[in-house]
């Protein structure tokens, strides 16, 4: 088994385990985070099985605007939501934009150096949607489960 075989299984493993703990444990955004993150790996998987050739290429037109919906959607959610988390995952998404911009302009980059630097992003967005998830409490009161302003602004103005 090579390093690279080895690489995908095991974030696809970690990629599991954190989706599985953010949708049965998380609340709303947590929820939404996990739809975000197997979008982004749906969209992947299905355009490089698609298009081998461009799928792994540096920069590739079809990958940078998957990681950027990506990044819009955790910006949206960081926006959106009471929770912290959603803005270091968008921050990593743009960090693999980033990536992917140098890996394009920089030909000379190893390709596997290149996929490295992408997984580690990937696993550090997967990481702050698990570190959110655990510091939600378990019987979190239902305006933070749902986590929206709204929902928090609506229990600020009850509350006073």
């Amino acid at each position: 088994m090579t390093v690279q075989v080895l690489l995908a299984v095991s974030f696809n493993i970690v990629m599991t385990i954190v989706l599985l703990f953010a949708s049965m444990r998380g609340g709303r955004p947590e929820r939404l985070g996990v739809l975000i993150n197997l979008a982004g790996f749906g969209a992947t998987t299905l355009f490089r099985l698609t298009a081998p050739a461009l799928g792994w290429a540096p920069g590739q037109g079809g990958i940078f605007a998957i990681d950027a919906s990506v990044a819009v959607g955790f910006f949206w959610l960081g926006m959106t939501t009471i929770r912290f988390w959603p803005i270091w995952a968008a921050g990593f998404a743009v960090a693999d934009l980033f990536m992917s911009v140098c890996g394009a302009l920089l030909p000379r980059v190893p390709l596997f150096a290149y996929h490295t630097g992408l997984g580690v992003y990937a696993y550090l967005a997967l990481g702050a949607l698990a570190l959110g998830t655990w510091r939600l409490p378990l019987m979190a009161e239902p305006y933070l489960r749902n986590g929206s302003r709204r929902s928090w602004l609506r229990h600020l103005e009850e509350t006073n």
